[in-house]
């Protein structure tokens, strides 16, 4: 593990994001155990017939992987900001179903494109 990704890391301990055991499995190379309640972060994005993103993701290890996300993604070109942690906060506030739903249609294609955040 990088330098940049261990401070990363302890940073989230003294955050209070992440628990000192999760941070010891995270910093030896292991990833923190799920909670029992076997909760997944789902992320799907489809443009026209076919899936571009299909990701499955432990909630445990979502909270780790916040720390990789951009703050500002571009969507079409234009740069938007992303913000991870709000939607760490509404999984850990126990919500069930969807988190977040975009559908766009390209106004000089026409292609559609889906993008579904949902617990699973």
């Amino acid at each position: 593990m990088k330098a940049e990704e261990r401070r990363k890391v302890l940073d989230q301990v003294v955050g209070g994001e992440l628990s000192a055991d999760e941070a010891d499995r995270l910093l030896a190379g292991g990833v923190p155990a799920a909670d029992g309640r076997n909760k997944f972060l789902m992320v799907k994005v489809r443009q026209g017939d076919k899936t571009n993103v299909d990701i499955r993701l432990p909630i445990g290890l979502a909270r780790i992987a916040k720390m990789f996300v951009p703050k500002r993604i571009d969507v079409n070109g234009e740069s938007v900001d992303f913000d991870f942690d709000e939607i760490i906060r509404v999984v850990e506030s126990e919500v069930t179903g969807n988190i977040v739903e975009v559908h766009q249609v390209d106004d000089e294609t026409g292609e559609v494109t889906d993008v579904s955040i949902y617990l699973e």
